[in-house]
């Protein structure tokens, strides 16, 4: 069944949908059973888990209901190619529908329905390939039946399935209804081989991205809408105590003041005029609130915890803590997410129903925060996504969501609520600040043998886990923290280092903090590989190695280690002189299910740093999309560098930082040169979202050693009294 023939289509659109929607209409939907409840979607029976996946509509308009989010990392277009590939359409003919909560769409790995931790196209390119495989074989057995003839007989031509004798044909939306009401093919055999896979691909999403017809959360329009601003407590714990409700009613345009957790929001006709009447009022906040959530108190409880602990053992293996050689101490700062699209969301409470329109990552949390808000029933729920303007592990969460609501059940209409910058700054849910200490050995020849890591670090978990798998915890909102085994995202990259090192040991422990903390781009690698591979070449110097050379002699039997960091080596020209008088460092890191090598060309003068080049090698293996993947790791390479200008700090429990004059990602011109190398292999699919810029820390940090002889360990990099140039 070989396609005959393609012609060029309109770029895809976004599609609405409803779960009634999903079912009605004549559609072909896919899942393990027939579904025959047009309410609410069932759990899949079979192994993947699958439910519905694929519509057909009866004008032959093909969907895919992503269960993933988009925020800019290409995961739809992905997965609508590899539908596309086994539907034999061009992917130009495949719509998107995010779908909304159901536990068939839960990420098989974690079964929890999010997106985040590059797990996207692991996760679901196969399942996606199998179930295009499935309407094909469903759409051919129904036409071949109609026909009496062998559905071996038949072939697929751009949407229609032809007959054998060459005149006759049916469209897929001929015969969708009849295909709907055969049984799904447990084994749906995928195409041998995938045309789009290894090329780039047009992207659904960037024509919209660039006429301004793209529909994030902060552009959702309601009929009888009205907009809230909210302003919660600045000091982190601290309660609303006072206000003048009657004082901000009598503002333009103001409809209604209502209290939420900490804080307070206002109901207007328009944003502006609700952000205004908010930033006149007078709010008194009370005394109770953050008391360890200081530069004075946090540094010392960090230190303090490093001598004393206790420690959980992640790792044991010899005697790694013994006779150590060399010892160092690495601190990473606490980080917001910083956004460009602020925490919004629109919610409307009415006649027994809640309806959610959110750029939120975390589908399921806020499906549970929304039943947990409003008292109803999963079912009555809907949560309908947008494309998030950046995600970054922020929207996991579902602070946002709950305080809409609460302000859409007080005012019986639909509302929009928008955080201000400083609001979203001041009330992220940071990434942890780590401390680290780590000693190795060496031997007479300078082989390491020995690797010892100590760290300190609140949960990045706690606010996100899915709560129901961790024993003694009743729900999300438990205080109770989970134990350490289940958080080892604080010592991510650590455990499963790609060199063979005969003694290693790992320990944590996990500090409380009244810091608000989670996840962060990079997760756990990004700032651990800093400490790791910064510590690396400190061993390659005192055992006076090249630094590429002695990462090298570690690397055992693990080849695409070897392969990576020799592709980067070779594509930067290490060894040969530098170009106008620069240094190079280099990094490797194991991560997201592949291997990425960094190196970074790099000057210093006057104590500032102009990063020229920087090159990296990746295998995130089979490369299903090359234009996205060099834009997910050359994006990453943006996010890393950036990440070592800022930070956040705090001052009497609140945040120091609040707007980008204070934290200043890099801009265009002081961006390097970005060279990305992908190797060519045919492993799983990996993650490249988060890949790019874990390694790339460590890299510029070596380089600035190789430049100056100074070590970096301690980011940002004014900690150290550097500065871009």
């Amino acid at each position: 069944m070989e396609a005959t023939s393609t012609r060029a289509r309109a770029q895809p659109t976004i599609a609405r949908l409803s779960r009634r929607d999903l079912l009605k209409g004549g559609a072909l939907v896919l899942s393990a059973s027939w579904i025959a409840d047009a309410d609410a979607l069932t759990v899949a029976s079979e192994p993947a888990q699958l439910t519905a996946w694929v519509r057909i509509e009866p004008d032959s308009a093909i969907t895919l209901i992503a269960s993933q989010s988009e925020m800019g990392q290409g995961t739809t277009t992905t997965l609508a190619a590899a539908l596309a590939d086994e539907l034999y359409v061009p992917l130009e003919r495949v719509r998107i529908a995010f779908a909304p909560f159901d536990p068939a769409y839960r990420d098989p790995v974690f079964d929890w329905m999010f997106t985040g931790n590059s797990q996207s196209t692991s996760s679901f390119h196969g399942l996606m390939r199998r179930m295009g495989a499935a309407a094909r074989e469903m759409l051919v057995a129904a036409a071949a039946a109609r026909w009496a003839v062998a559905p071996d007989a038949v072939r697929l031509d751009d949407g229609n399935i032809l007959h054998p004798d060459g005149r006759r044909r049916l469209a897929y939306g001929d015969i969708a209804a009849e295909a709907a009401r055969l049984a799904v093919p447990a084994n749906p055999v995928p195409r041998a081989t995938a045309p789009s896979a290894g090329r780039a691909q047009r992207r659904w999403d960037i024509p919209g991205k660039v006429d301004g017809s793209a529909q994030f959360g902060i552009d959702v329009k309601l009929p009888g809408m009205v907009l809230a601003a909210v302003r919660c407590a600045p000091r982190f714990g601290a309660q609303l105590a006072a206000y003048d409700r009657e004082s901000i009613r009598a503002k333009p345009g103001v409809l209604d003041v209502v209290a939420v957790p900490n804080g307070l929001a206002v109901v207007a006709r328009t944003y502006w005029q609700a952000r205004q009447a908010l930033d006149g009022a007078q709010l008194g906040w009370g005394p109770d609130g953050s008391e360890l959530a200081s530069e004075d108190a946090l540094a010392p409880a960090y230190a303090d915890r490093m001598t004393a602990g206790p420690f959980f053992v992640h790792l044991a293996k010899g005697d790694a803590a013994d006779r150590p050689a060399l010892e160092a101490t690495y601190q990473v700062p606490f980080q917001a997410h910083a956004t460009m699209e602020p925490m919004n969301c629109t919610a409307w409470v009415d006649e027994g129903r809640c309806q959610i329109w959110a750029p939120t990552q975390g589908v399921e949390l806020t499906q549970v925060v929304a039943a947990q808000v409003t008292g109803l029933p999963g079912d009555r729920i809907t949560v309908h996504r947008t494309l998030i303007g950046g995600g970054f592990g922020r929207r996991l969460l579902a602070d946002f969501v709950k305080q809409t609501l609460i302000v859409a059940m007080a005012v019986q209409r639909p509302v929009k609520l928008i955080w201000s910058r400083e609001e979203d700054m001041t009330h992220d849910f940071y990434r942890p600040a780590m401390l680290h200490r780590i000693s190795g050995r060496l031997d007479s020849s300078g082989m390491l043998t020995a690797l010892a890591h100590r760290v300190v670090s609140p949960s990045h978990m706690l606010y996100i886990f899915p709560r129901g798998m961790l024993p003694g915890v009743k729900d999300w909102t438990d205080p109770v923290a989970p134990p350490e085994k289940f958080d080892t995202m604080a010592v991510e990259g650590l455990l499963e280092l790609p060199y063979a090192i005969a003694n290693q040991r790992v320990e944590q422990h996990r500090l409380a903090v009244d810091v608000p903390v989670s996840v962060w781009r990079t997760t756990g690698h990004g700032a651990n590989n800093f400490v790791v591979e910064s510590f690396i070449d400190e061993l390659a110097a005192a055992a006076k190695q090249d630094p590429v050379t002695f990462r090298h002699s570690l690397l055992g039997a693990d080849a695409r280690a070897r392969e990576v960091l020799d592709l980067a080596a070779k594509a930067s020209n290490w060894g040969r002189p530098a170009p106008d008088g620069a240094a190079r460092g280099v990094a490797l890191a194991k991560a997201f299910g592949g291997y990425v090598a960094a190196v970074a060309a790099v000057t210093v003068r006057d104590r500032k740093v102009t990063v020229g080049r920087l090159t990296l090698a990746v295998d995130c293996g089979k490369v299903l999309d090359p234009g996205i993947a060099t834009s997910n790791v050359e994006g990453g390479c943006v996010w890393g560098l950036s990440a070592m200008r800022t930070q956040v700090t705090f001052e009497r429990g609140r945040a120091v930082q609040t707007n980008f004059d204070a934290f200043e990602p890099l801009r265009l011109s002081e961006m390097p040169t970005i060279d990305v190398h992908f190797v060519a292999n045919e492993e799983k699919p990996g993650g490249t979202g988060e890949l790019g810029p874990v390694p790339v820390h460590a890299a510029v940090c070596n380089a600035i050693f190789a430049a100056t002889g100074r070590r970096v360990r301690s980011l940002p990099l004014s900690s150290a009294g550097l500065s871009f140039a």
